[in-house]
């Protein structure tokens, strides 16, 4: 009996995925639990097993095709089963690239598709034909969002609308070509999870720090990290230790809005920014108030890795209770981010930067570092980012304290 693999729901937020690469081309035999190819879901790559020993008889999503979760992508058969019809004809072909062009056929203009890409069948309601027909929209140009790829009125509509406003050939300047390329399925997450988030009332603490023994500490604890757990120490380690500290002694920061209310976290789990090509992702180090500087070393080391792979699990990137985003590497002074939904607030890191100050009543150069605590106000005030935010001063600016 044919088995149909489906492109799998990994979490709740993640409605579409791509195939990212096929491992096994039809006909090969494959095993249950065996890789057979990798899928690109919200902002993770995720290894794709068999649920079936047998032959792959029919690829029937592309590579690099995005799909809605739970398509049928591809079928499994025994050795000496033939394939269906129903997988012969298919469900509705997505376009990896769709190259539409517009034609003009007796006075009305249509969107047109390679021969090689149409799709070989369309799912439609009689209405949403006749409306696809008075707008000159070619249903097989387009894929469908309905269950099981039907087409529905939206679908046209949006055709229509990127018909009138595509830039004609003869209009173009020459040099300014323009080039409108579809949002990755990682970068749409992102900007669907920020204007969610966006829409929380934020407001901003900043604070600068003295970062003169932060440095000094910096330039000589690397050997004995390295000796350890064999990782470079990083001042972005020294801020992750102080940040769960800080938490610690102030507790009623690591919550985050729920249901109406407040949720107080038992656990100091936090999440650090991580820029990647084509997007962010947000690793988690657990427990960072109970890991020494060399374990969190060891661990942001190792996620980060990870997350350049784009080998991180739906764990490690979740459930994060407070988050850092530090962009002192990249030569930003100071910046404000916007909170990880559900969490309460969120620290920016500017970079270290020497500059004039005043102490005990003389003029002095000293390494200045930023931050900025970002803070949900519908669960935090004022005073208690600030409270948290002098706790943070101090072990940075005294690391011995943390040590």
């Amino acid at each position: 009996m044919p088995v149909e693999v489906v492109f799998p729901i990994t979490d709740l937020s993640s409605q579409k995925g791509k195939i990212a690469k096929w491992l096994k081309s039809e006909g090969d035999k494959v095993e249950k639990g065996e890789v057979i190819a990798e899928i690109e879901t919200g902002k993770v790559l995720i290894e794709l097993e068999s649920p079936a020993s047998g032959i792959l008889r029919k690829i029937l999503v592309p590579q690099g095709v995005e799909v809605p979760v739970l398509t049928v992508i591809a079928v499994i058969t025994a050795v000496d089963e033939g394939l269906p019809e129903k997988y012969v004809v298919g469900p509705p072909l997505v376009e990896v690239v769709p190259e539409v062009s517009v034609s003009k056929e007796k006075g009305k203009e249509s969107l047109k598709l390679p021969a090689r890409q149409r799709s070989r069948e369309v799912i439609a309601a009689p209405l949403v034909r006749k409306l696809a027909s008075e707008y000159g929209v070619e249903l097989s140009a387009i894929s469908g969002t309905g269950p099981g790829g039907r087409i529905v009125k939206e679908d046209v509509l949006r055709a229509r609308e990127g018909k009138v406003q595509a830039p004609q050939p003869a209009q173009e300047e020459p040099g300014l070509v323009e080039k409108l390329e579809p949002l990755s399925s990682i970068r749409q997450v992102i900007a669907r999870r920020m204007t969610e988030s966006f829409q929380t009332p934020h407001f901003y603490l900043m604070v600068e720090v003295d970062a003169q023994k932060l440095k000094e500490t910096r330039e000589q604890l690397p050997p004995l990290v390295v000796n350890k757990v064999g990782v470079q120490l990083t001042y972005t380690d020294l801020i992750i230790k102080a940040t769960a500290k800080a938490l610690e002694d102030n507790p009623s920061m690591n919550c985050a809005y729920a249901d109406g209310g407040v949720k107080y976290f038992g656990r100091i789990d936090i999440g650090l920014v991580t820029a990647i090509e084509g997007g962010l992702f947000v690793p988690v180090i657990r427990n960072a108030n109970e890991k020494s500087v060399a374990e969190i070393s060891q661990a942001r080391d190792e996620l980060t890795e990870k997350a350049r792979d784009r080998k991180l699990t739906m764990q490690e990137m979740s459930n994060s209770t407070f988050t850092i985003s530090n962009l002192g590497m990249s030569g930003i002074d100071w910046f404000s981010a916007i909170l990880q939904p559900p969490e309460a607030a969120i620290l920016a890191v500017g970079r270290i930067t020497d500059r004039a100050v005043v102490r005990e009543g003389q003029i002095v150069i000293r390494p200045i570092m930023v931050m900025t605590l970002s803070i949900d106000h519908r669960v935090l005030d004022g005073n208690v980012g600030a409270q948290f935010l002098q706790s943070l001063k101090n072990y940075l600016e005294n690391p011995v304290a943390m040590l």
